[in-house]
């Protein structure tokens, strides 16, 4: 039953892309990014996003090798996890060895995984890029650990005010950090201290990972209400390896 609606500034009935029937969809402010949920999965609109892309360029990703970095575990991410065999979660703790597993994740830095060459079929990230000291590395790491026709499908947000991205922190080698702009920190399953901002994208990142690596990539920015999917920062990255590899 349809709830009061003086308890909501958006409510809506709408079809979720991960629980695969008709849900509820509901806000309690207008930051449509981190407070729409779906009633069910619990998901926010840029996982029905990355849900819906998925479902439509791989629809047998259950069947697929899996790598996704750095997950919350609701949504698309539980899904994966429960439904496809193949599918390996990894997050950084820069403290911790590489490579080993802990917790129930594996400890991996997306600028330098350990995993051999062509070891997915698919790589997902939600909201990772955002937060990486080197994207070059990272998605020349992704390529290589791409298998040929594979796809990496990921989502950051993207600044619709901007043509160039911009630098806006780093880390040095000593682990300390270095702020060119206030900091920001988003939250961070594996740190309370959260994630630092390094990077604010512009629209032009598209065609500078093409320079990083040699994907194929397209953008899709949604408003879609019968998904629940609006709001800011909607972006969804798809990069393909090519199958004919250069």
């Amino acid at each position: 039953m349809q709830s009061d609606m003086s308890d909501y500034v958006y409510e809506r009935l709408g079809h979720c892309p991960i629980c695969a029937v008709p849900r509820w969809f509901r806000a309690t402010n207008t930051w449509y990014r981190d407070s729409l949920f779906c009633e069910s999965c619990g998901s926010v609109p840029r996982e029905r996003a990355l849900a819906l892309v998925l479902n439509d360029v791989v629809p047998d990703w259950r069947s697929k090798r899996i790598h996704e970095c750095s997950p919350v575990m609701r949504g698309i991410s539980l899904q994966m996890s429960l439904e496809c065999p193949n599918y390996i979660s990894t997050q950084f703790v820069p403290a911790a060895p590489i490579g080993v597993t802990m917790d129930g994740f594996r400890n991996e830095n997306l600028e330098c995984t350990t995993f051999e060459n062509e070891s997915f079929d698919i790589i997902i990230s939600l909201d990772v890029m955002e937060h990486v000291n080197d994207p070059i590395a990272c998605f020349v790491d992704m390529y290589r650990t791409l298998s040929p026709g594979g796809i990496c499908i990921f989502t950051a947000p993207t600044h619709k005010e901007r043509v160039e991205s911009e630098r806006v922190a780093r880390f040095l080698p000593d682990g300390t950090e270095e702020h060119y702009a206030p900091p920001e920190y988003h939250g961070n399953p594996v740190d309370s201290k959260g994630a630092l901002v390094t990077f604010r994208y512009g629209y032009e990142f598209c065609v500078n990972i093409t320079l990083y690596a040699p994907f194929d990539v397209q953008l899709r920015r949604y408003c879609d209400h019968t998904h629940g999917i609006i709001g800011e920062f909607t972006e969804v990255y798809e990069c393909r390896k090519p199958l004919n590899k250069t």
